[in-house]
Formats: structure tokens, sequence, C-alpha cells
């Protein structure tokens, strides 16, 4: 009796560790399949960028890749888990390094020193083979686009701006306001980036617990791409 007693006990033992054993794997299997695959990180980032993805490498918890853009080229961090962009920065400038640039406080010195104004806007332009400062300058009674070169500091040109072609970067509670005609829920951020072609703003809108990402061009203010996260 004793003897069936211990045979019980021993198999209701195994039982268990073959209970816990099951659990353990499907609760690795159900976190795996939780991760977003290579594949749709790679679709993710292609529509919400474009460019052209050179490198890319799993590190287990997030994905980092190197995107080449408009002569550009970026570093991006991306969770694993959900998708979500951690980081994405410029690591180069077309070849010219940021060193080689005059800083935007000389940039400013020297529009003051030749214009007079308010300095409204300064963009950068780096996918062409000189790097460019556009400026925009508002006077009294109108105003001036001026480019300089962003490693001379040389006045190239100097353009009265047509308030019917004006073709300045929209900001960013614009994008907002276009993001959300589109989806009406709450921001949870808007981020611009620099390309040659007047760059984009990323507005994330959250509603019913999932997250889309806008793409909008800074200076038509056309939706480019929706990217669920």
């Amino acid at each position: 009796m004793r003897k069936y007693k211990n045979w019980t006990l021993l198999s209701f033992m195994v039982l268990i560790i073959i209970a816990a054993l099951i659990g353990l794997f499907m609760w690795s299997h159900m976190s795996n399949s939780n991760n977003k695959s290579t594949e749709e990180v790679y679709k993710n980032i292609e529509t919400m960028y474009g460019g052209e993805i050179k490198t890319f490498k799993n590190n287990g918890t997030k994905y980092e890749m190197e995107l080449s853009k408009n002569g550009a080229v970026y570093y991006i961090e991306v969770e694993s888990k959900d998708g979500k962009i951690l980081q994405m920065k410029r690591i180069d400038l077309a070849g010219i390094k940021q060193k080689d640039l005059i800083s935007k406080k000389k940039l400013q010195k020297i529009i003051k020193e030749n214009y007079q104004g308010k300095i409204s806007r300064i963009i950068l332009y780096t996918g062409q083979n000189t790097p460019i400062y556009q400026v925009q300058i508002n006077q009294q009674h109108k105003k001036l686009k001026i480019h300089v070169d962003a490693t001379t500091g040389e006045v190239l040109s100097e353009t009265l701006i047509d308030s019917k072609t004006d073709n300045s970067i929209i900001n960013k509670k614009e994008a907002e306001k276009i993001a959300k005609k589109k989806l009406n829920g709450t921001i949870q951020s808007a981020t611009y980036f620099e390309t040659s072609n007047g760059g984009y703003y990323l507005v994330e809108i959250e509603t019913k617990g999932k997250v889309e990402t806008f793409q909008i061009h800074a200076v038509s203010g056309k939706i480019m791409s929706i990217t669920s996260n």
C-alpha cells in the first residue's frame, strides 16, 4: 500500500513538472510571437520613410539599421516587441561632417550684418553637392528668402517671397492639425525630419489603444504615408 502511495506521489510530481514545462513553452512562444518580425519592421520603415535600408541587425530586444535617403544616412533603432521607433538620427551630411558647417549662431550674425528684419526660419539642406542654409527674413513690408553656403557663409542668392507661391515649411501645430483631420485622437508626438526636398513631420496619434503614425510633407502638407504601430 505504501509502495502504491509513493508511486502515486511520484506520478503527481511528474505531471506538475510536465505542466510547468508546457506552460513555460507556451509563454515563451506567445512572447516571441508578439515581437515584430524582421519582415514587418522592414516594411514599416520603408513605408514610413522611403529610402533604402543599408544595414540591419537584430539585437533581440531591438532592431538597429542604417537607412539611406536623399543622399543622407540615418541610424534607426526599433523596439522588437511593438515596432516603436526608439531613436532616429542623422549620421552623415552627404559627405560633409557637422564640424565643417558654420553654426547657426554664426549664420545669424552674417545675416544681421547684411540684412534688416527678423529671422523667422532657418533650414539646412544637405541633399546636394553643397550644403545650404535657407533663411527667411520678415521685413516691414516683405519677406526675403536667403540661401547661404553652409560651409563658407557666402550668401548665394536672395529672393523676394511671393505670398501666393510661398513654399515655406508648415509648423508643427499645422502638421498635427492635418493628421487630426484624418484621425481624431491624442497626439503622442510630432517630429520634424529634414530632407533635401523640404522635409516631413512624423505625427503619432493614439486612439482606442492603437497608435498610427502620419508622415506629412512639411511644405505641401500632403500625407505621404500612414503606419499602424
